[in-house]
């Protein structure tokens, strides 16, 4: 059977005094620590969410400006096509012409090489008819 004298007494007494000792000394800066780290950790957490959160900004303004970038590049693309269409149908008009000029030139040295002929032939046609009629007659006219 348990007999509650007085050394139960004094060993409740000392567990008391031994627990406000050891909270005093050991538990309440063990708890402080871990409340500071605690503090610490979540406001650690709290930058890195912020740093995030700035780097998706970061990230989305340079998607913007690189869409932005490529619909500029994309315009003035499109802009030296239609640049490049024009010259090539200034360039191809211009040849046409200068083609035309020469086939005209050409045209007309044809035709004037080819009067000039019929001019030889006419001086020369009564010579070669009078030898033709001679040489049918089978005498000089």
């Amino acid at each position: 059977m348990l007999t509650f004298d007085i050394t139960f007494w004094i060993t409740i007494v000392q567990a008391l005094v031994l627990t406000f000792i050891l909270n005093a000394i050991l538990i309440r800066p063990i708890m402080r620590t871990l409340e500071e780290r605690k503090a610490k950790f979540e406001g650690l957490k709290g930058e890195a969410d912020q740093l995030a959160q700035k780097a998706e900004e970061a990230l989305q303004e340079y998607e913007k400006g690189l869409a932005e970038a490529r619909f500029k590049a994309q315009g003035e693309r499109e802009s030296l096509k239609a640049q490049a269409r024009e010259e090539e149908k200034r360039l191809l008009a211009q040849a046409a012409q200068e083609a035309e000029a020469y086939k005209e030139k050409v045209l007309s040295q044809v035709r004037a090489q080819l009067e000039e002929v019929r001019r030889q032939l006419q001086q020369q046609v009564e010579v070669f008819s009078r030898a033709m009629a001679e040489k049918v007659l089978g005498r000089p006219l």
